[in-house]
């Protein structure tokens, strides 16, 4: 039986490895947000290497219960944001009160070959804070349950009203379960700084690998210095600001009259 059970090792050990590689890529590292920018498009693509052995050259072959899902996550570096709470008392909205978020993305988009709730299960996709629901949003721990929906389901809305947050399911183009492809946007109001790309590989309920791939936005030009003045020197950019408006006003009224 010794024998028999080492003679079953060795044959498995010389058998050939079954194993993915996750190859992705994107058609553009770089976003450059000028006076003319209004939003782009940017193309995630990669490839499913399965490692398997192939007699037919490795066109066309399928491997039952190896079918592949992919999913698509696009996040910007988290930063701090506030939110508010507003009321209508006696006719007027006013606030009442606010939370403060620390490490919440500014841009967060997501992708998938079919509907998020067929490819994982609620536990994973919180594990990996995939889709808007799995966000995770530091809210002070003296909120009771419904105040923190309320914050949370507030923020989520308001960020996809700015097309900031969005989710597309059945968006990504698979070929022969080996190419993927698909096409994110991004949209001119996008926050500048570092992003993240991050490609899932689903099969059967599982994330079986992930590989993440950088993105850069970034101002130019004109846009560029009008930005570092406003942040390295506020106070100076609110008074030229001001004096702008004031000499556009001036200029307007003084055309006017000349015309007239």
């Amino acid at each position: 039986m010794l024998t028999g059970l080492l003679l079953l090792l060795a044959v498995v050990a010389a058998s050939p490895a079954r194993a993915e590689r996750l190859v992705t890529d994107l058609s553009d590292n770089m976003i450059d947000i000028n006076a003319r920018f209004s939003g782009t498009d940017l193309m995630v693509f990669g490839a499913i290497d399965m490692d398997i052995p192939q007699d037919d050259g490795g066109h066309g072959v399928v491997v039952e219960g190896m079918d592949y899902d992919m999913i698509v996550v696009v996040t910007s570096d988290p930063k701090d944001m506030m939110i508010r709470r507003k009321e209508r008392i006696s006719g007027i909205w006013v606030n009442k009160g606010m939370e403060e978020l620390s490490g919440v993305p500014g841009y967060y988009a997501l992708g998938t070959t079919r509907h998020l709730d067929d490819l994982l299960a609620p536990a994973v996709r919180k594990q990996y804070q995939i889709g808007l629901d799995n966000i995770s949003l530091p809210l002070s721990q003296g909120l009771d349950a419904e105040e923190r929906e309320g914050y949370r389901a507030g923020f989520i809305r308001n960020m996809k009203a700015k097309g900031l947050y969005k989710e597309e399911f059945g968006n990504i183009n698979m070929r022969e379960g080996i190419l993927f492809w698909a096409r994110m946007y991004f949209p001119a109001n996008m926050p500048v700084g570092d992003y993240k790309t991050t490609v899932y590989l689903v099969r059967q309920g599982d994330i079986v690998l992930s590989r993440t791939t950088g993105l850069h936005v970034d101002k130019v030009g004109l846009e560029r210095m009008i930005y570092n003045f406003a942040q390295q020197s506020p106070a100076a950019y609110g008074l030229v600001a001001i004096l702008v408006a004031l000499v556009a006003g001036w200029l307007g009224g003084f055309l006017s009259r000349k015309v007239s």
